[in-house]
């Protein structure tokens, strides 16, 4: 069985509810426990935020999730690999990295809509579940 990391762009489709393919694959996932997030994807949500109300739903919600704690080493890691791929004229957010990192040391599938994934996939290989925006 799959654990999955939920990108932000994703939650942000899922809160918004605009999109039921988004909805019906998240939500057997929250219910079997298999979720995990980092601050980077939490911090994401909670400064796009409306209002404070919303703000605290957030932050409440995720609550119930698996957070994965953001250590020396693996900033570390994140900047190798962002090094790498520049030198390939790759140019990488920071926080792309450490969330693909997250995702290969714990072996989760990446549930993502952004391309910068599928570039560092290339170089870096990662399970990721890639949603079409079209």
């Amino acid at each position: 069985m799959n654990n999955y990391f939920v990108d932000s762009a994703i939650w942000v489709e899922f809160f918004k509810g605009r999109k039921a393919s988004i909805k019906e694959l998240v939500m057997p996932l929250i219910e079997e426990d298999k979720i995990y997030y980092n601050g980077i994807v939490l911090s994401e949500l909670l400064i796009g935020a409306m209002n404070e109300s919303e703000f605290n739903f957030i932050k409440d919600n995720f609550q119930g999730l698996h957070y994965l704690e953001t250590d020396f080493t693996l900033f570390e890691k994140a900047s190798l690999i962002g090094f790498k791929m520049r030198k390939k004229g790759m140019i990488l957010p920071l926080s792309d990295l450490l969330i693909a990192l997250h995702c290969q040391q714990k072996n989760l599938t990446l549930i993502t809509m952004d391309k910068h994934f599928k570039i560092i996939d290339s170089e870096f290989p990662l399970s990721l579940h890639f949603i079409d925006q079209r």
